[in-house]
């Protein structure tokens, strides 16, 4: 069995919630996930606010990200509504190093067609050098655009070299082993950290989860019994727990407030809309999460 690949979908660190981008920040916890022992990270992403930030400010993360990434993998997050600001962050990432571009669908017009969709990834293929690889992005919950099996098909049809893999955000374990029956050859990540042991017995190659910003340990402990055949549930529910204390306080101004606390890592902002805690809810958050390692200690 090939070890699961656990990936890092990156927070974006703001300096005020309309301020720039904390590039010192990115490299400290850079720094912090490859000392946990993570495979790689997913800068511009959901939970790196990737939709919140123009194309040169990504362009410079993606610069950030590359010069010191030290062993760590890297996979973009590049998707925009617009097809040509989709390319010109794609083919950046590519030259900059990244191993593979995250793309999510245009989201802005919904009820998209599976011919409208298929046409934008082509052209995106057709408009990026032979080598360039795309793992797309299946988030119906925040794009509303899912990505049916057909629009696979269609895509392995055209460009089967430029396949890469898929971020399955839906959370549909349906979805997901449709995925990994139907196509045996694509790379499929879960980004649901509730449904890692799940997806990984349904043949996932791993995960990109917005938990591994702050709990990269408690993630690779899931993969690590479902390899070593441990105790996969007793993982599972720990971590199930982690995200379950997180969810009424809303991801990512969750995760920053805990890499302070967790990382030794400065207050970091989001960028509205999205607020960031108040020191009452991030203390309530802190307290939930020490609850959850006191009933689920670490081996």
């Amino acid at each position: 069995m090939v070890a699961p690949e656990l990936f890092v979908a990156s927070v974006t660190p703001f300096t005020s919630p309309s301020g720039a981008v904390d590039h010192a920040f990115i490299i400290r916890h850079l720094r912090w996930l490859e000392a946990q022992g993570v495979d790689g990270v997913v800068p511009c992403g959901t939970t790196g606010e990737g939709q919140s930030l123009s194309v040169a400010e990504r362009m410079a993360i993606f610069d950030t990200v590359a010069q010191h990434r030290g062993r760590m993998r890297v996979f973009a997050g590049t998707g925009c509504a617009a097809l040509s600001d989709t390319i010109a962050l794609t083919r950046y990432a590519i030259e900059r190093g990244a191993e593979a571009a995250l793309v999510l669908p245009p989201f802005y017009f919904k009820d998209l067609s599976d011919a409208g969709l298929l046409g934008y990834y082509r052209a995106l293929c057709d408009a990026l050098p032979s080598g360039a690889r795309l793992i797309l992005y299946h988030i119906p919950p925040i794009s509303q655009i899912p990505i049916s099996p057909a629009v696979i098909a269609g895509l392995y049809q055209s460009h089967p070299h430029m396949v890469y893999g898929l971020k399955d955000s839906g959370g549909d374990p349906a979805y997901l082993a449709t995925l990994t029956r139907q196509f045996p050859e694509l790379r499929v990540y879960v980004g649901s950290a509730a449904l890692l042991a799940q997806a990984l017995r349904d043949g996932a190659a791993g995960g990109i989860f917005a938990l591994s910003n702050a709990f990269p340990r408690e993630m690779r402990a899931v993969m690590t019994a479902s390899l070593t055949g441990g105790d996969v549930e007793a993982a599972q529910r720990r971590v199930t727990a982690l995200s379950q204390a997180l969810k009424p306080y809303g991801n990512p101004p969750a995760i920053k407030a805990l890499l302070a606390r967790l990382a030794d890592l400065p207050y970091a902002s989001s960028r509205v809309p999205l607020v960031d805690l108040t020191p009452d809810e991030a203390e309530a958050l802190w307290m939930a999460v020490q609850q959850v390692e006191a009933q689920s200690p670490a081996d």
